[in-house]
């Protein structure tokens, strides 16, 4: 569905090349492939009818407003207000931005009654006459402001499209043909009978009174308000083959055309085909369903798949990779043809300066020079070649190599000498001469084998050439041409400004040196450069000039910095300098390789990156187009909420929390003929002491705000220059909760509260003082008693200490004794044992049996002396004292041990050896070590335990 936009463009639509074309898919918008109808707000921004919902673009982001009951949406109309009205299957109403301008939908169709609401598809939504009309194929819904009307199609019957032309409301009825709405009621028009049936697709005002119609199935209709009449031209050929989608008026004489299969056709009133633009041309689909044009009178398209932008409003056009084409180096009109030097040979289209309307399509490759060409030269009526296989000349339409030589630049004629060519080439130069059939190679000039790319003859005859690595030569010739006779190279020295990639031209007569200081000239008297007077006041500040050419009305065309230009010749023999044209190709060019061919007053021909634009100087257009910079968003980073959406004027001044005084803002420039080339300047007030720096940035972080009230400005800049007005957003960030009006209430009571306080404390102050000085006293006569208390307290202490060192002292004593008592004992019974044993020897000997007895019973009282249990009571006691009642403790632990065995635990723990001990128990020391055995397996030591050290440590 295509809808009309009336407003005239400045220029005329080209026909040669290709609109700029720019296609946004899918992915890009995030949204439904279809886009049924396309409008524009006052803001710049564009809006699209979606199979997703409403589709908004800033010129950065595209946002999706989704219908309550998700259905496609049909149709659209920019309302007063900020409303944009929409038209789904049995649902419109409107969009308006709430209070933080995010876009909230409004029924209206709730208004209809009950038996009203199924009306299927919204087509289309008009506002006429002070009323909003919603047409759908079964009924015309007029909204008064109040209540709606129903007009319907009729019994059996059915509408197609409605349409607004010239303040007239016409509607498609299938069975009728066209009617108008009068007075409140539809009236069919006269001589409807060769489109009753016809699906209607487009209306617009033609001259002479008329109305052109567009049928889907029978073409273009001429309609004079009585009778219907086919619209034969060539356009309409092409139309009824590829059915029509409908139809948009660009201006007062041209139309576009969408198609089902043939993407989008583009005329005069005429019929004559301007442009025929579909997927083989660039469109990324060959089925238009909707078409606009916008504020900057370009074009739009909503595609079956996909949107797209087609830049007609431009005096430039593209040849490229659509026409055969690739990266061109040079080009020549010759002989009804236009040559082009590419990348990948020579290509050539038709050209005829007389035609009006002038189409190139694809370009023929000329097979035989296939391969790098690097440029093309008329000389004597004969198109020259210079290309990396050679030299050719072109006569007759075919190609023809005269030199075998590889890589030639281009070719200079001999001044005086019209029938001979200086070719340069990659290893020096080559001599040409005119013959019979046409230019001949003659011989190479010896004696200079540098590359000669670009070169000049100055008014002696001698050669310039500049070398990109090594300077500037200056070469003198022999008369002959066969050999150089001297060469000298300047630089620096000589008073050039730099060495290298110096630009040698021809301007007006003279020869010039391109510096990235400015144009200099070589003055013989000191063999030396100069900045020239002459030509630096023409440029004026223009600097890094690369290339000039001057045609033949005195216009001169440059490139600077990757950037052309053209100083324009006025009447009065000034010049003025015009970029704007071609900053839409800036950075395209290809660097040392610019080149401009200058046809006619509307035939320019300039190289870059992908083939060759052209551009027509009369094409008038206006650069400095007012567009809108917009914020879009501002959210809230901590928390990721969103406080604006960016629709609509500002209506609140929020209130930040100090807690998230880190904001994120986001902004765009509505500006369609500059999509992605337009750079942004911002400041905060409140924050920011001057504007930041220029940059294509489309977001900004503040973060760690203090309170205070801020307002954030940013505006943007496109590329031609055009600066737009700032959008602002006021905000207030909230001081923290210890710096609120309700903390300093609190502080305030606090401090009543402690002046209060204070009083009250200075009362009570002297009252305790006494209390104080009482308790002074009392505290003092205390702290005398706990002094003496302390003294008597260290004094007792004192006294403990003694009697502990008495007992220390009386325990050592009675250990000593204890030992002492030990060792008798163990003397004792040693001294017994001896003697028991000597009185046993004795008693063998004794033969007297009265005497064997005797001696017998001596050594019984004898036994009963060692193992004396009194003896070992003593001991015991002693021992207790001691050793603290140690064996009643292993008594305890070890209930099992037997009396010899504790007897055994106390000797060892008064570490006596084995053969005291058993002097002491009476028994042999083998007797002991049994003893000792016995007693580590009741004790459950293991092998490596040392009974000794338990015993010690117990």
């Amino acid at each position: 569905m295509l809808l009309f936009f009336g407003e005239s463009l400045q220029g005329a639509i080209k026909s040669i090349g290709l609109p700029v074309i720019k296609n946004f898919t899918k992915q890009e918008y995030n949204a439904g492939t279809q886009s049924w109808a396309i409008a524009q707000g006052r803001d710049g921004k564009l809006y699209f009818a979606n199979n997703n919902g409403l589709l908004q673009f800033d010129g950065v982001n595209w946002n999706t407003y989704p219908l309550p009951n998700s259905s496609i949406v049909r149709s659209l109309l920019i309302g007063d207000e900020n409303r944009v009205y929409v038209g789904g299957f049995n649902e419109f109403g409107y969009f308006h931005p709430d209070q933080q301008g995010c876009m909230t939908y409004h029924s209206m169709s709730f208004h209809l009654p009950d038996n009203e609401k199924n009306f299927g598809e919204v087509w289309r939504i008009y506002k006429y006459k002070g009323q909003l009309v919603f047409q759908s194929y079964t009924s015309l819904m007029i909204w008064d402001g109040k209540a709606f009307r129903i007009l319907h199609a009729g019994n059996d019957e059915l509408f197609h499209f409605s349409f607004k032309v010239n303040d007239r409301f016409w509607i498609d009825n299938r069975a009728k043909g066209l009617q108008e709405l009068v007075n409140g009621r539809l009236v069919t028009l006269p001589g409807m009978e060769k489109i009753i049936g016809q699906e209607i697709w487009g209306i617009l005002p033609f001259s002479g009174n008329r109305y052109m119609v567009a049928t889907q199935n029978k073409g273009v209709f001429l309609y004079n308000g009585k009778e219907m009449m086919p619209w034969n031209t060539p356009a309409d050929k092409l139309l009824k083959a590829n059915r029509v989608m409908g139809i948009a008026q660009i201006d007062g004489g041209h139309y576009a055309f969408g198609t089902i299969s043939h993407g989008v056709l583009i005329t005069d009133s005429k019929g004559n085909i301007i442009q025929d633009i579909s997927r083989e041309e660039g469109l990324q689909n060959n089925t238009v369903l909707s078409a606009f044009v916008d504020n900057d009178h370009n074009l739009w398209l909503g595609l079956d798949n996909g949107i797209s932008q087609i830049k007609i409003n431009s005096p430039l056009s593209l040849i490229g990779f659509n026409n055969g084409v690739g990266a061109t180096y040079s080009a020549a009109i010759y002989k009804g043809k236009i040559f082009l030097a590419t990348n990948q040979g020579v290509v050539y289209h038709g050209w005829d300066s007389n035609e009006k309307i002038k189409r190139l399509g694809r370009f023929a490759m000329m097979n035989a020079t296939r391969g790098q060409a690097w440029s093309l030269g008329v000389f004597d009526n004969i198109l020259l070649v210079g290309h990396n296989a050679g030299a050719f000349q072109i006569t007759n339409g075919k190609p023809q190599q005269i030199s075998s030589v590889i890589g030639y630049w281009g070719f200079k004629q001999v001044p005086g000498h019209p029938e001979l060519l200086i070719g340069g080439h990659y290893n020096g130069l080559s001599l040409f001469k005119k013959g019979r059939q046409g230019w001949k190679y003659v011989n190479e000039i010896e004696g200079f084998k540098e590359s000669s790319r670009q070169f000049e003859f100055d008014d002696k005859g001698n050669i310039w050439m500049e070398h990109g690595y090594r300077g500037v030569f200056r070469i003198e010739i022999s008369d002959d041409y066969t050999h150089v006779i001297r060469t000298e190279l300047y630089g620096k020295k000589e008073g050039l400004p730099q060495a290298t990639n110096v630009g040698i031209y021809r301007l007006k007569g003279s020869l010039v040196f391109l510096t990235t200081d400015g144009v200099y000239q070589y003055f013989p008297g000191t063999n030396s450069f100069r900045k020239s007077q002459t030509y630096s006041g023409l440029f004026g500040k223009l600097t890094g000039l690369s290339y000039i050419r001057e045609d033949k009305r005195g216009n001169i065309w440059y490139f600077r910095n990757n950037q052309a230009g053209v100083m324009q010749k006025q009447p009065d023999g000034t010049y003025r300098s015009v970029e704007m044209p071609f900053r839409s190709l800036s950075g395209r060019f290809l660097p040392t390789f610019e080149f401009v061919l200058p046809v006619d007053e509307q035939d320019v021909f300039i190289g870059y990156d992908d083939g060759v634009a052209h551009y027509d100087p009369s094409f008038i257009k206006s650069w400095n187009n007012k567009f809108y910079t917009l914020i879009s968003k501002v959210s809230v980073i901590k928390t990721d909420s969103v406080i604006f959406y960016g629709n609509g004027a500002q209506k609140q001044v929020p209130s930040i929390p100090y807690r998230e005084n880190d904001l994120r803002f986001y902004f765009a420039a509505a500006d369609m003929e500059n999509i992605g080339h337009v750079t942004y300047q911002l400041k905060l007030e409140g924050f920011d002491d001057d504007w930041n720096n220029w940059s294509g940035r489309t977001m900004r972080d503040y973060t760690n705000l203090p309170e205070g009230d801020y307002t954030f400005m940013v505006r943007g800049i496109n590329r031609y220059g055009v600066e737009s007005d700032p959008a602002t957003y006021r905000f207030t960030i909230l001081p923290p909760w210890h710096r609120s009006v309700w903390a300093y209430l609190v502080y305030g009571f606090l401090f009543l509260l402690l002046v209060w306080g204070v009083y009250h404390v200075v009362r009570l102050k002297m009252k305790r003082s006494k209390e104080k000085e009482a308790k002074r006293q009392r505290e003092l006569y205390a702290r005398r008693e706990e002094e003496l208390g302390r003294k008597q307290l260290e004094a007792d202490k004192e006294i403990i200490r003694l009697r502990n060192d008495k007992l220390r002292n009386e325990m050592v004593h009675k250990e000593k004794e204890l030992a002492n008592a030990s060792m008798e004992m163990i003397q004792k019974n040693k001294m017994l044992i001896k003697i028991k044993n000597d009185l046993k020897n004795a008693t063998e000997n004794v033969i007297d049996e009265n005497l064997q007895a005797r001696l017998r019973s001596i050594l019984r009282r004898i036994d009963r002396q060692v193992d004396n249990e009194k003896q070992w009571q003593v001991f015991e006691t002693h021992f207790e004292t001691v050793h603290e009642d140690f064996l009643t403790r292993i008594k305890e632990q070890f209930p099992e041990l037997s009396p010899k065995e504790l007897k055994l635990c106390a000797y060892l723990r008064m570490n006596v050896s084995s053969k005291e001990i058993a002097a002491l128990m009476n028994i042999s020391v083998r007797g002991v070590e049994i003893s000792r055995y016995r007693l580590r397996k009741k004790l459950g030591l293991q092998r490596h335990d040392n009974l000794t050290d338990f015993i010690l440590r117990f």
